[in-house]
């Protein structure tokens, strides 16, 4: 059975128009196949940025293989993903603080990732598929910071093959039909190939 990890970093979720791009993205990943989906929602969870302290208790914990430490939990969990879809809204050139908290503790040697004797990033993890959901207000183009960060990241460090951004941009603008946006946006998500 596929694992997909949903990670929900969206703010104000009952009104989230990222959150229901999202949930259209899961519907079509789970449409007659045996999946599960275990859901992060990062607003709830209790995770904060890490401490130097926290980073040298961490690797101390690492060296002698000693997992079990809640902080590598979130590490843990994205390791055995299959899939991940990130949704977050695009906030400040990339996206919500929460969100980089996250990546602040999946970024786990041992874990998720360890180097080679020639310094490269070698993955841990069993995800091939990363999908990132996002939102804007204005016209993004080749500012998109927060996907450009996520996609290095899991491709480089965690070995992932795909990654793929699905976005609605320019719903706050006032000339705009925010309604005929999302719609489009929705249509991309329902045409997509997601094998």
């Amino acid at each position: 059975m596929e694992t997909i990890l949903y990670v929900d970093a969206c703010v104000n979720r009952e009104t989230s128009r990222t959150e229901r791009l999202a949930q259209a993205l899961l519907a079509k990943l789970t449409d007659g196949r045996e999946a599960h989906v275990s859901t992060l929602v990062l607003e709830d969870a209790d995770m904060r940025p890490l401490t130097g302290d926290d980073v040298n208790r961490r690797t101390q914990l690492a060296r002698a293989g000693a997992f079990d430490d809640v902080l590598f939990d979130a590490a843990k969990q994205m390791s055995q993903a299959d899939t991940v879809v990130i949704a977050a809204p695009y906030w400040d050139l990339s996206f919500p603080s929460k969100l980089k908290v996250y990546v602040e503790h999946l970024c786990a040697q041992g874990v998720t990732f360890r180097y080679s004797e020639a310094g490269v990033p070698v993955s841990l993890c069993r995800g091939k598929r990363l999908y990132y959901v996002t939102t804007s207000g204005g016209y993004v183009g080749e500012l998109d910071f927060g996907y450009q960060q996520i996609k290095v990241l899991f491709t480089l460090f965690f070995g992932f093959e795909t990654a793929e951004c699905f976005r609605a941009e320019g719903l706050d603008i006032v000339t705009n039909d925010a309604d005929a946006i999302m719609s489009e946006a929705l249509a991309n998500i329902e045409s997509a190939q997601v094998d």
